[in-house]
């Protein structure tokens, strides 16, 4: 009995196992579940989020130019140890935590000769490695979404509309390689749009070398005269966009875009109160005679030094900007008309660059508090509680540089199609009127360049061109740690004198520089354009 039960026992077991050999082979040959085993055992690891690229005036891309190597990390296999060399110090204390049984990315510091049998991948990174027009662009927080700049304002549109890239890995249950399989890249179609500025990147790159020479904390701003497009737009300090960190924790202001933000203005105000005179049929060839003071209700006013500049006329009172001149010609035009032509000019007002990107609106006190005799005499030369932005006296100034149109500044072409470059979406209208009539407009033009010829900025001609503009020193009411005054200073001009091309701001906040010292960087910035564009 118990014999026939150890036959019967071994019997059913290899019914048993036939079966189960049976089956194995069936789905040997099953492709549909073999394919379905495949897809179980695949992973894609994220190589590119496929972030749409920001180009400028030409077409040349301003991000994802240069790229970063990454390199497959396999659990298993030595590829681990291998790629400890290559890692930065932070990306191999992230290897060295891994418990993950899966393949993983890893970003390269360096691909070295004896490595070559890895895998690697090539993938763009976001910025230059010296970055370029930061505070323009903006950045990025860690999940890739747009924080700052043009960077936020178009995030949704430059989230979708690059080609992602993932690299495909077929794996065993242990992490690694299938057998007989390779990584693949995979591509996922973005929307092919992606977004066009007005910058130059050749001149955006000038103007940023000068100003890292000459400015510690300051702003440049060249706009296209007739087109009032920005060509170049610069902060200073600036800050490195994979560190934002850094920046906040150094406090330095870096993150701040001084280009639209506003500041004591000075004497580059001047050229608009002129112009307030000349529209008010005040003659450009009235003298008042400077005595180095003047005073108003009681309260005295002096220029520069209290420099007495003798008799003045319009023309010299700009070209050596004589305070005193200009608060008497102030008492003359009242304070309407002064707030009148410099809303008209473009302050006090906020400026829309592109979409949902906008300059500070600045001050500009109103009628009723110039009433106030002193509030007047400070806002005719600059002073008191005026407060403009670089893209702000940027308008104005080219306002005089195009014959009296007021052109609004305009950041942005548009949304346009990557491969082409074909414009789909334009970017808001800019305004443009006229603000100042030709002949007067004429006449200020001419004072402006004799400011270039024959007065306080002499310095600011270029080597082999001609130029108009006015130089401005504010105070501030800042000291720095010893009690010296700090202040906000200007050189607002354009160039040629004669056939405007490029209206050019220079502009040092907080600063012991004057207005005059900062023309030679103006001529500079034309000098480096004029070359670009032999």
């Amino acid at each position: 009995m118990n014999g026939k039960r150890i036959i019967a026992m071994v019997a059913v077991f290899f019914v048993l196992f036939a079966l189960l050999q049976a089956r194995l082979v069936g789905l040997s040959l099953n492709t549909q579940s073999a394919e379905a085993a495949t897809v179980q055992s695949s992973c894609l690891l994220p190589l590119y989020n496929g972030r749409a690229q920001i180009y400028d005036c030409r077409m040349q891309p301003l991000t994802g130019v240069v790229t970063q190597t990454f390199a497959l990390a396999l659990p298993g296999d030595d590829s681990y140890a291998r790629l400890y060399p290559l890692l930065s110090e932070e990306n191999a204390a992230l290897l060295y935590g891994t418990t993950s049984a899966a393949p993983s990315l890893i970003p390269l510091e360096t691909v070295e000769e004896q490595s070559k049998d890895l895998y690697f991948f090539e993938a763009p990174k976001r910025y230059y490695e010296a970055p370029i027009a930061v505070h323009t662009l903006g950045y990025l927080d860690q999940d890739g979404n747009g924080v700052s700049g043009i960077e936020r304002c178009y995030d949704d549109l430059l989230a979708e509309g690059g080609t992602r890239t993932f690299v495909r890995c077929t794996t065993t249950a242990a992490g690694g390689l299938m057998a007989g399989t390779e990584p693949e890249l995979v591509e996922q179609q973005g929307t092919g749009q992606a977004v066009q500025l007005t910058l130059d990147r050749e001149i955006q790159r000038i103007c940023e070398g000068i100003a890292l020479e000459q400015l510690s904390q300051g702003a440049v701003v060249v706009m296209e005269t007739g087109s009032g497009k920005l060509r170049a737009v610069v902060s200073m300090p600036t800050y490195d966009p994979y560190r934002v960190s850094d920046a906040i924790k150094a406090d330095n202001t870096s993150l701040l875009n001084r280009a639209i933000s506003a500041y004591n203005v000075g004497s580059v105000f001047k050229p608009l109160v002129a112009a307030a005179a000349l529209t008010a049929g005040i003659d450009e060839n009235v003298v008042y005679t400077c005595t180095g003071a003047i005073e108003i209700d009681g309260h005295i006013y002096h220029c520069n030094n209290s420099k007495a500049h003798g008799e003045m006329t319009m023309q010299t009172a700009l070209a050596e900007s004589c305070n005193c001149y200009f608060i008497w010609l102030g008492q003359q035009l009242g304070g309407e008309a002064i707030i009148r032509t410099a809303t008209l000019f473009g302050l006090g007002r906020v400026t829309q660059l592109a979409d949902d990107y906008f300059s500070a609106a600045g001050n500009l006190p109103d009628a009723e508090e110039l009433e106030n005799s002193g509030q007047l005499a400070s806002i005719s030369f600059g002073q008191g509680r005026l407060l403009a932005t670089p893209v702000q006296i940027a308008a104005a100034i080219n306002t005089i540089a195009n014959d009296g149109i007021y052109v609004g500044p305009t950041l942005a072409e548009g949304v346009v199609d990557a491969d082409s470059g074909k414009l789909l979406k334009a970017a808001p209208a800019q305004e443009m009127v006229r603000v100042f009539d030709e002949e007067n407009c004429t006449k200020l033009q001419q004072m402006l360049q004799y400011v270039v010829e024959e007065g306080t900025a002499q310095r600011a001609k270029p080597d082999r061109s001609t130029a108009a503009g006015k130089t401005g020193t504010a105070q501030t009411g800042r000291t720095d740690e010893d009690g010296n005054e700090l202040l906000d200073s200007w050189f607002a001009g354009y160039y040629p004198a004669e056939d405007p091309q490029y209206t050019i701001v220079v502009f040092a906040d907080s600063t012991h520089q004057t207005g005059e010292s900062l023309a030679p960087v103006f001529a500079r910035i034309c000098n480096g354009i004029e070359l670009l564009e032999e």
